[in-house]
């Protein structure tokens, strides 16, 4: 048992299994409960083994209550959202990812905390190489990433992939090392487990394995080939996989290439952006334009049939310039000396 159960959890024991959860997610925690029976029986089935089936699970809503739901005096890594303590059969989990803090694919994360103690169980506490161990765990659990892919093939290009002999025993404690060596080997046992001969040679490895044979002899004698003929092959299968004319988007590569796209992008956007502004602008103004178009350029003033008679009338050769005085009231008026006066369109005489 914990050192301490936090405030607000359930301890219940269902078949084989000791379970200590969250009763909030009482509902998550039975469907984690079937795939775990199912799951086990699978895991049989891969490894060509029985195995005890005695677990004790502990779930933390959190890793801080994954931490102190793990045995007293342990200290869990700060990145992790599951532990497993193989050799006690103790399996450890979070509902909080540490570095994201959303909820991992728990069902995912089960199946590869079990793979764990399936393994030593299997082996009945033969050591098997680190590699091996969590490749398997990442396989059996259906781990699929594209950043694990991302990082292999950056290794692969770069002639960077770390011997399999250094990742024997422990894998390196530099995060970017360490997700290379977490790629490689659920790689490589994909390799290894390719077809369905493959898996029955994977078997006799476990088996050899079991009764205590040295994993180099029990590895030629189930595939035929020493570890350093299957580590060569492998590294070919992935060169041809990955070639060599990606290299230019490796590491900074892809900064500089993604960075150009979203230039080009941008800029289209704001051309296209620019003469759908222009267009609607053409279109705001066209009235205003109208307007001044129209005073620019006033129309023809309509004359009536009398007035366009006149106009007509009027001698070809006249000049511009005033036309004679009209015979009126008012010349005469002013011929005459008489003083008048105009009132509503009249003459009058002043007397």
């Amino acid at each position: 048992m914990p050192a301490r159960i936090p405030g607000g959890y359930t301890a219940e024991r269902l078949g084989p299994v000791h379970w200590i959860y969250p009763s909030s997610a009482e509902s998550e925690v039975r469907t984690l409960q079937a795939e775990q029976a199912r799951a086990f029986r699978q895991l049989e089935h891969r490894l060509g083994l029985e195995v005890a089936p005695e677990l004790a699970i502990r779930v933390g809503i959190n890793p801080e209550h994954m931490q102190q739901l793990a045995p007293k005096g342990a200290k869990l890594p700060s990145y992790a959202t599951g532990v497993a303590f193989s050799e006690h059969g103790l399996i450890l989990m979070s509902m909080t990812d540490p570095k994201s803090f959303m909820r991992p694919d728990m069902e995912q994360l089960l199946m590869h905390e079990m793979s764990h103690v399936a393994l030593h169980r299997a082996l009945q506490g033969h050591a098997a190489p680190r590699w091996l161990n969590e490749g398997l765990a990442v396989h059996f659990a259906g781990e699929r990433s594209i950043a694990r892919t991302r990082v292999l093939w950056d290794g692969t290009l770069r002639g960077k992939l770390h011997p399999l002999s250094s990742l024997d025993a422990a894998f390196p404690a530099r995060h970017d090392e360490v997700s290379l060596a977490y790629a490689q080997s659920s790689d490589l046992v994909d390799y290894l487990l390719d077809s369905t001969a493959d898996r029955a040679r994977f078997r006799n490895l476990i088996l050899g394995l079991s009764r205590g044979i040295a994993f180099d002899e029990a590895f030629a004698k189930a595939y035929g080939l020493t570890i350093g003929q299957l580590e060569s092959q492998w590294q070919g299968a992935l060169r041809r996989r990955f070639g060599r004319w990606p290299s230019l988007l490796m590491g900074l590569g892809v900064v500089w290439v993604a960075g150009a796209i979203l230039l080009l992008v941008g800029y289209v956007r704001v051309r296209r952006r620019h003469h759908r502004t222009l267009d609607r602008w053409a279109i705001e103004e066209a009235p205003a334009s109208a307007a001044i178009a129209a005073l620019e350029n006033p129309p023809a003033l309509l004359l009536s049939s009398a007035e366009s008679e006149a106009v007509a009338a009027w001698p070809k050769n006249a000049t511009s310039g005033p036309a004679p005085a009209a015979d009126t009231d008012a010349h005469r008026g002013r011929d005459s000396g008489i003083p008048t006066v105009e009132h509503e369109g009249r003459n009058h005489t002043l007397h």
